[in-house]
């Protein structure tokens, strides 16, 4: 279990981009980057292994995948909240035209 505190803008936003990928469907790179930093933001780094080549992803979301948890390692999990937390703003003024 993580050590990590979350804020309550963070579990807003979390609740947020939930609904924006129900709504709009979002496309995997976007969803990807989501979860890239939602996982960083609330666990840390990330510690597994990039999806194999037998995996049921795309190899185009297969690179976005390694590409959004490379680029966002060693990122404080502080930060990491507060990125996710923009992220989600800025998807919703894109899907919504609100923030």
């Amino acid at each position: 279990m993580s050590d990590i505190k979350k804020s309550p803008e963070f579990d807003v936003a979390a609740k947020e981009f939930e609904e924006l990928v129900k709504k709009y469907s979002l496309p995997n790179e976007e969803k990807l980057e989501g979860y890239a930093l939602f996982k960083q933001g609330s666990v840390g780094d990330n510690t597994k292994a990039a999806p194999g080549f037998l995996s049921a992803m795309s190899d185009k979301a297969k690179s976005c995948y390694i590409n959004y948890t490379g680029n966002i390692s060693g990122t404080s999990p502080e930060d990491a909240q507060a990125q996710y937390i923009a992220y989600v703003a800025k998807l919703k003024k894109q899907y919504e035209g609100s923030a």
